[in-house]
């Protein structure tokens, strides 16, 4: 069988660019390549955006709950902040 590969897309938008900043900030402490793909986050005015590659389905599910556990709780407390 040949190599599956799989990438995604995350984006999240802010009210303001301090708080897109400071989510950038923390998501970027999780961003690595690794031997089973990789994951890049970026920063743009206002928006939060996480590119994942991965070699095959399963890491690329682990990769996306990861990020989606840390972009719920990065917001829960943006939202709470007002």
């Amino acid at each position: 069988m040949g190599k599956v590969s799989a990438t995604a897309e995350l984006s999240m938008s802010f009210d303001e660019k301090a708080s897109a900043k400071a989510a950038y900030d923390s998501l970027l402490q999780e961003a690595d390549f690794s031997h089973r793909g990789g994951s890049k986050v970026a920063l743009s005015g206002k928006k939060v955006k996480i590119s994942i590659k991965a070699n095959d389905p399963v890491s690329l599910r682990a990769s996306l709950n990861s990020y989606l556990r840390l972009m719920h709780i990065i917001k829960t407390l943006d939202k709470d902040r007002e």
